[in-house]
């Protein structure tokens, strides 16, 4: 099977709820993807566009779900989250809506169009919500059975979506229900990463020998009682995000870790709380602000060389 593009993935799996349930619908913003101008074809009571008017979009979505639709939402990350942060957060997740937010643009995906376009915030705006469940995929297959996840679970969810294709690090028959997956084994030192970031993670940890990769792909709410499992014996523990620091994985981790007492060395790897105004493709950017394979390559080298103090 060859690998797909993210965005195509998911909507594989919207194509596959949307074809056996009628009550499924898909809303966008005015913004496209291959597959989904497949699914606007093929089942065009089920789809509509409605403009570039993303508040009322959510808010139509919000009075679907409530005369009994499951709906599917899409748009560029800032759009669908910060721009209407007040609609997801009273007509969805104060209703518990079955709405599945899809927004396309984490991090620095749309490298070339500045802050506005910049998914470094979204991720952590939409984790204080209640009710709210948050998603980051990590190749096709992850994508496609998160669409799944969408349709069969009720209540409010938020999808992060990548553009382009990523080597695949998941399997069909793997679990996805609980957000966590054991990527690259470890014995005392791990790297927990979400995201694109996690194929970073993983190059990163192939240049030590004992440096292993969870990834977390449901980031809210995170499968704290496997990560505890998996953390038992680890003395070193890194995460890696291509967002801010203020909100996200890291600071999470870092608050799990200090709530448990589990007395961990701990490195959370981030872009400074900062908007971001250069402009280039992604890889530049991550080296821009230090979250490429060399730089992070170097923090963790650095790291493990220290000594406890």
């Amino acid at each position: 099977m060859n690998v797909k593009d993210m965005r195509d993935a998911f909507f594989d799996g919207v194509y596959d709820a949307i074809e056996k349930d009628k009550n499924v619908v898909i809303l966008t913003a005015d913004h496209g993807a291959f597959r989904l101008t497949e699914i606007a074809k093929e089942f065009p009571q089920q789809y509509l566009n409605v403009g570039i008017s993303e508040q009322n979009m959510i808010s139509f979505a919000g009075g679907l779900a409530a005369s009994g639709k499951i709906v599917y939402v899409y748009s560029i990350n800032n759009f669908i989250t910060m721009r209407s942060l007040e609609q997801v957060n009273i007509d969805l997740c104060g209703m518990g809506c079955h709405v599945n937010l899809i927004g396309v643009g984490a991090g620095f995906t749309y490298s070339t169009d500045g802050p506005t376009h910049q998914g470094m915030q979204d991720a952590q705006a939409m984790m204080t919500l209640p009710g709210l469940q948050v998603y980051n995929v990590t190749d096709d297959i992850n994508s496609k059975k998160l669409a799944t996840i969408g349709y069969n679970t009720p209540g409010p969810k938020y999808f992060r979506i990548e553009k382009g294709k990523y080597d695949r690090l998941y399997q069909e028959e793997d679990i996805f229900f609980d957000g966590v997956k054991k990527l690259k084994e470890y014995n005392k030192t791990v790297i927990i990463s979400t995201g694109c970031m996690t194929h970073t993670a993983l190059k990163v940890a192939e240049k030590f020998k004992d440096v292993g990769v969870i990834d977390i792909f449901r980031i809210k709410p995170i499968n704290y009682e496997k990560l505890s499992l998996l953390l038992q014996n680890v003395q070193n523990i890194i995460t890696l995000e291509e967002s801010t620091y203020s909100g996200g994985l890291g600071e999470k981790i870092g608050f799990f870790l200090a709530k448990n007492n589990f007395y961990k060395r701990f490195l959370p790897i981030a872009v400074k709380d900062q908007h971001c105004f250069h402009y280039g493709d992604r890889e530049s950017l991550h080296k821009k602000y230090f979250i490429d394979k060399k730089s992070v390559y170097n923090k963790l080298k650095d790291f493990l060389e220290q000594e406890w103090i």
